[in-house]
Formats: structure tokens, sequence, C-alpha cells
């Protein structure tokens, strides 16, 4: 059972441990306006919103047992996509089907200790969640 169950023509297919199906993100930003619940009662002024896309249209599948490297620039969406598959965040639009137990360890920092290799703290963390290697 997965955080969000892909339906229609974006089913899953085959032993995929993970699938993405027409995944997209979007926040509303404050431009500019009242800063305040204050500010906006004292003077009548209503914050503007820009809509901001931090994931657009996109779709894969991550094979059961396999390992997979997420790269790209600061602010391409790396952090909003791991977050919609560990269920932090609903997708806008889109869906996600996380096979077996998922376990977010999202943030360097917390929870990673710095002499390990990402293996080892996968493994780490994992120990600490009552997991086996094997259930890894």
């Amino acid at each position: 059972m997965g955080l969000f169950d892909a339906k229609g023509p974006g089913e899953r297919t085959g032993d995929s441990s993970i699938h993405v199906d027409h995944l997209s993100k979007h926040f509303n930003l404050r431009t500019e306006g009242a800063s305040s619940l204050k500010e906006r009662i004292t003077s009548g002024r209503k914050a503007k919103r820009e809509e901001f896309w931090a994931l657009s249209d996109v779709t894969f599948d991550v094979p059961a047992g396999s390992m997979w490297a997420l790269v790209g620039h600061n602010g391409s969406g790396k952090s909003t996509l791991l977050r919609c598959i560990a269920g932090i965040y609903r997708p806008s639009s889109g869906s996600v089907d996380v096979s077996g137990r998922m376990s977010a360890l999202l943030e360097l920092g917390s929870g990673f200790h710095p002499d390990l290799t990402g293996r080892e703290n996968v493994y780490l963390n994992a120990a600490i969640l009552g997991l086996t290697k094997h259930e890894v």
C-alpha cells in the first residue's frame, strides 16, 4: 500500500518500489503587500500571491532493490520531490505510489553521522528504527 495510489493509465507496471506519475507541485508565494495580519488590518492591503511550480509533470519508476541518485542544481526541486515521495507534501497533481515501508532521511545534519558513508548512515538509521539489514 503506497502513500498515494496511482490510478488509471499511469498504474504501476513491473516490480517497482517507487512509481511517480505526472507529479506536479506548486506553492503560492507572497510577493508583496501586507507582511503581517496587523499590517493587513490597519492598512487594508492584501498580500499579492504568485504561483511557483517546483515540480512539473515528473514521471519515473524506481525498480525494487535498485539504488539511484537524485542530482540537480540548487532550487531544482530535489527536496520537494523527495518530500512528495515521503508523503510530507501532497502533490498538486499526479500521484506517487510507494511499495513497502518508507522512512525519510532528508536533511543533512539530522540523523546523519559525518564519518559514515551514505549507505552506512541508512543502515544506522534503519537499525534505530528497528529494521534489519534485510528489511532495508
